[in-house]
C-alpha cells in the first residue's frame, strides 16, 4: 500500500512506528522473537489502513477500513499476549519483552482502550527503571510508552478544538478557548519532561517529540482561527497565542538535531519536516 503525507499527530506516531522496526532486536529465541515480529507486522498493516482511511483512499478488497484496522490491532494484541504467555522469560533475556509490550500498548491505544494502554505502558516504564541486563528496554520503546499519556491528551485536545470550531458562532465562548489553550500549555510541559529524560538524550526519538509539538500547534490553529467570530479584537489574543506556540514548535524542530547531538545526517530530515510544518502552520493575522 502506498504511503501518504502525514497531517495529524496519530499519523505521525504511526509513521514513527512503521519506521522503528524490531529487526535489529530480533536475533534471539526464534519462535517468540518471530511472534513479536509478526505482531509488529500486523500493527503496521493496521496503521496502513488507518492512513488510507484518513486520506479517503480506497483499499482494494476492504469495504470498511476502520473495522479492518481494528481487527488487525486486536490481532496484534493477541499475538503479543501469545508470545508473552509462552516465552516471557526468553523475551526478557533477549531484550524483547519491552518491545512486545510497547506494540501491545500502541495497539490498545488505537483500539480506544487508553486505560489498558496506559497500564501496559507503565509496565514497560517500570521495567526500564529496574536497569537489568535481562530486562532491557530500548530507548525508543521507553520514549513511546512515556509519551502515550501525552498523546491521549493531544487526541482529546484535537477533539475539543474540532468541537469548538464546529459550534455555531453564537455558541463559541472565551471560556472554552481559554481551556483549550491551558490544556496545550500542559501538553507542552509534559513534552518538556520527556525531552529531558536522560535515557532519551541523543536518541532520534527526539524528532518524534519535536513533531508532536508541531502537531499540537496545528490543533491550536483550528481552535484559534475559530475565534474570528469574537467581537472587537478579542480574537487577536488567541491568534497571538497560536503564533507564539507554532514559532516555538518550528524552532524546536529546527534545533532538535543540534540540541541532541544527532549528527549531520539528520539535517536533511530536519529540513523536510520544517518545510512541511512551515507550510501547514501558517500564521494567523
Amino acid at each position: 500500500m502506498k504511503k501518504y503525507p502525514l497531517r495529524t499527530l496519530k499519523s505521525v506516531l504511526i509513521f514513527t512506528i512503521l519506521l522503528m522496526g524490531c529487526v535489529q532486536n530480533l536475533m534471539g529465541c526464534a519462535q517468540h522473537a518471530h511472534q513479536v515480529r509478526d505482531a509488529q507486522d500486523i500493527f503496521s498493516q493496521a496503521a496502513e489502513l488507518d492512513l488510507a482511511r484518513k486520506f479517503n483512499m480506497d483499499v482494494p478488497g476492504v469495504s470498511n477500513p476502520v473495522q479492518e484496522s481494528h481487527r488487525y490491532y486486536a490481532l496484534a494484541v493477541g499475538t503479543v499476549n501469545e508470545a508473552v504467555r509462552g516465552g516471557a522469560a526468553d523475551l526478557r533475556q533477549d531484550g524483547l519483552y519491552g518491545t512486545a509490550l510497547t506494540i501491545k500498548a500502541l495497539s490498545l491505544w488505537r483500539l480506544g482502550d487508553t486505560a489498558s494502554s496506559k497500564e501496559v505502558a507503565n509496565e514497560v516504564i517500570a521495567l526500564a527503571g529496574q536497569n537489568s541486563d535481562t530486562d532491557k528496554v530500548w530507548p525508543r520503546d521507553l520514549g513511546i510508552c512515556k509519551s502515550l499519556p501525552v498523546l491521549f491528551k493531544i487526541d482529546a485536545l484535537a477533539d475539543q478544538a474540532k468541537a469548538f470550531a464546529m459550534q455555531s458562532p453564537n455558541d463559541r465562548r472565551e471560556e472554552t478557548i481559554e481551556e483549550i489553550m491551558a490544556n496545550a500549555d500542559q501538553i507542552q510541559t509534559d513534552l518538556d519532561q520527556i525531552v529531558g529524560d536522560p535515557l532519551l538524550r541523543g536518541h532520534p526519538f527526539q524528532f518524534f517529540l519535536a513533531e508532536a509539538r508541531c502537531e499540537t500547534a496545528n490543533v491550536l490553529k483550528e481552535a484559534a482561527a475559530a475565534t474570528a467570530v469574537f467581537p472587537g479584537n478579542a480574537a487577536q489574543k488567541y491568534y497571538a497565542k497560536y503564533n507564539d506556540y507554532k514559532s516555538k514548535a518550528i524552532d524546536d524542530l529546527q534545533n532538535v538535531a543540534k540540541a541532541h547531538d544527532l549528527g549531520d545526517g539528520y539535517q536533511e530530515r530536519v529540513k523536510k519536516m520544517k518545510d512541511y510544518y512551515s507550510r501547514i502552520l501558517q500564521p494567523l493575522p
